[in-house]
This record gives C-alpha cells, sequence and structure tokens, in this order.
C-alpha cells in the first residue's frame, strides 16, 4: 500500500510503513516501562511515530479532557493508554447518564474520529440528550499516519497482532477510571460505536462480553475474513445491533460485504432469537436521496465514480430478545456517514465518496435508545 502525504494524515486504514514487532520476555518485562524507540519498535512502530498519549489533539473546550493510564502487554511492558471524553456542563458529577464508547478505524486516533469522521457530531447529540462520549485510542503499529499525534490501530480478535494487549481490558479500564474520577457513577448503560477496524473491535468486544453493553454499532467494519458468531444473547444486557456497510466498499475487498459483513449480521439476527424466516424478509425502508454526493466534482478517478450519489435502505429483524438493524448503502465510500462535509480531493482515490444522505451518529444514538 503506497505511502501518502501530510494532507492525508487523518485518513483511515492506511499503513505507509511495514515495521516487524520485535519479540519480548513477557516474564522480564512485566511492570517495566520500555524507553520510547525500544517500546515502538516492540509494537511494530516507526521510530518516528508520534506516541504522545498525554497530548490532546484538538482544540481545547468545555468538558473535553484527554486522560491516560497504565496498562500491562503481553511483551512490550506497562504501556500508558489514553481516551478522549466530553461531559456536557449539564451533567452533574457521578451521573448515572449513558456513556457512549466510539472507536476509530486503522491509523487514525480519538480526536480524528471526533473531529475529522464524525465532525463533532457526537458531541453535540450529548449535549442535546445528556449521555458522556469517550473516544477510545488503539496502540501504534506499523499502520501508522506519519504526522498524526497517536495513530493507532485496535488490536482485535482477527488481527495478527490480537495477543499483544487486551483491548477489551482496555475498554473495561476506561469506564472503571470514568467511575474513580466520579464522572460517572458505575453501572451505566455503555454503547460501543466504531468504524473500521474500529467497528470490528465493537463487534468483537461485544461477542465477548454482551453483558457489559447495552447496544452495540459497527460502521463500515472490517472483520477479518471468518469472524465468529456472537453466542445466544437471549436473557445478555446487549439488546441493540447495528450494522451500517456499503456493498461497494472500495477500502475493503472485493464482495467482502456480500461475502462476509451480510452473512455475520444474520448469525447475530440469530443470536438474538430472530427466526430464518424473518431473517429472510427483514422490515426495510429505503432512506431518502437527500444530497447528491460528487455532484459538480471535476475528478477523473474511478473510485470517485463507483461511489458518486450512493443511497441507503435500512432493514429490521426484531425478536422478543432485541432488534438488528443494518444500514445499507449501494456503493458509498469507507468514510462515516455525515452530511455536511467534503473529503479533500486526495482521499477520494483511496476511499470513495461518504454517504452524505444519513447523519451516522444520529442514526447510531436514536437506534440505541428506542
Amino acid at each position: 500500500m503506497k505511502c501518502l502525504p501530510l494532507i492525508l494524515l487523518l485518513a483511515l486504514g492506511i499503513g505507509c510503513r511495514e515495521t516487524r514487532v520485535g519479540p519480548g520476555p513477557a516474564t522480564a518485562l512485566r511492570g517495566r516501562r520500555l524507553g520510547r524507540e525500544e517500546l515502538l519498535a516492540c509494537l511494530g512502530a516507526p521510530p518516528e511515530a508520534l506516541y504522545q498519549p498525554e497530548r490532546l489533539d484538538a482544540p481545547p473546550g468545555p468538558g473535553l479532557t484527554v486522560h491516560t493510564f497504565g496498562q500491562e502487554t503481553s511483551r512490550c511492558g506497562l504501556v500508558e493508554r489514553r481516551y478522549v471524553s466530553y461531559v456536557p456542563r449539564t451533567l452533574d458529577a457521578r451521573t448515572t447518564a449513558p456513556v457512549v464508547l466510539v472507536l476509530h478505524g486503522q491509523g487514525a486516533s480519538a480526536e480524528a474520529m471526533m473531529t475529522f469522521q464524525t465532525r463533532g457530531t457526537f458531541n453535540r447529540l450529548a449535549d442535546d440528550n445528556r449521555f458522556v462520549v469517550v473516544y477510545g485510542n488503539g496502540l501504534p503499529t506499523s499502520f501508522d499516519i506519519g504526522g498524526l499525534p497517536n495513530s493507532g490501530r485496535w488490536r482485535s480478535e482477527y488481527t495478527e497482532l490480537a495477543s499483544t494487549v487486551d483491548e477489551l481490558g482496555y475498554l473495561r479500564r476506561i469506564v472503571e477510571d470514568l467511575t474513580a474520577r466520579t464522572v460517572i457513577a458505575g453501572g451505566n448503560e455503555v454503547y460501543l460505536v466504531g468504524q473500521s477496524n474500529g467497528g470490528g473491535m465493537a463487534l468483537s468486544a461485544a461477542r465477548q462480553r454482551p453483558d457489559t453493553y447495552t447496544g452495540v454499532a459497527a460502521f463500515m467494519p472490517f472483520v477479518g475474513f471468518s469472524p465468529a458468531g456472537p453466542p445466544r444473547l437471549v436473557g445478555s444486557r446487549l439488546r441493540h445491533v447495528m450494522f451500517a456497510y456499503s456493498m461497494g466498499d472500495p477500502a475493503l475487498p472485493p464482495r467482502y460485504a456480500a461475502e462476509v459483513i451480510a452473512p455475520l449480521a444474520r448469525a447475530w439476527a440469530r443470536a438474538l432469537d430472530v427466526s430464518d424466516r424473518d431473517i429472510e424478509a427483514p422490515a426495510e425502508a429505503t432512506l431518502g436521496d437527500v444530497v447528491k454526493e460528487g455532484e459538480g466534482r471535476e475528478v477523473d478517478d474511478d473510485i470517485v465514480r463507483a461511489t458518486r450519489n450512493s443511497t441507503a435502505k435500512r432493514l429490521e429483524l426484531r425478536s422478543p430478545n432485541g432488534v438488528l438493524r443494518q444500514l445499507v448503502f449501494d456503493h458509498a465510500g469507507h468514510f462515516w456517514p455525515t452530511r455536511d462535509y467534503a473529503d479533500p480531493a486526495p482521499l477520494l482515490a483511496e476511499f470513495g465518496l461518504r454517504n452524505q444522505d444519513i447523519e451516522g451518529a444520529e442514526e447510531a444514538w436514536r437506534f440505541f435508545r428506542e
């Protein structure tokens, strides 16, 4: 995969440098913090990666903070993990309000997910609907975007680096940290949202910990090539599951949506006890084509042409145990669907035109609260 210039540093899914993960004597390193260069080498990241966990790479504002805590890894010693939280000023300490955990895609960061991908929409929804937003951050890897602080990747179960760090433990620690800092009361409803590599991470966490999360929404997810289906979810806390994907996603392998994502969504429906008969006949609604994506753009590129004017439909399956919703785009690009945004032209050749008929954050939040 080719390396892209600095203007593209907020893109997702770009692996500019391949660096092998060095061996690590796990027992000898336990509790020890490696030096910066040694740590990056152990994590497989290039030496110039901007691993700066305590840096907030976003305009400061009320309610927006970055927090860190130490986490043990299997072979790289103790690492500093980070997350960015947005807490509306209207929420009191020890709030019982819901928590929405948002996970970025490969190579991006917490701040890139907040600003570049979702355009701050989750924060605005939090102000209006009184919930806490948390943007998680994966650790550095070879999939580093040069110039982007804390560019990272989720080491989910389907990645070759799955055993490096306990990502489920990291997500749990975020909620524990919010509780310890008296931001939340504890026992709050927690929802998981992710895009691309982050969408796969969200599904992985929800599958393995269905009593931890109330809902999960995966946008344009990459889940490996033989993803495990969930256990039977009847009686679990998890009752809302959303898949949002494009049948012509240019950033994923050909036919990936049809051959991997759609069958996985059906497996989740079965786990919610939806019958096979209902799975074959979901409730379907066509969403309004309110934006003609790419109209007026003079870009001579096959991927741009292939992702112009995408449309979406909503498929829904319900049972007494929960609901499985799919937002299916006919040929949208890979980025987060949002209404008011035009990506820089160089990005379009890699990821295509994002769908702008819907606002992904609004769709996810409305679904969770139904």
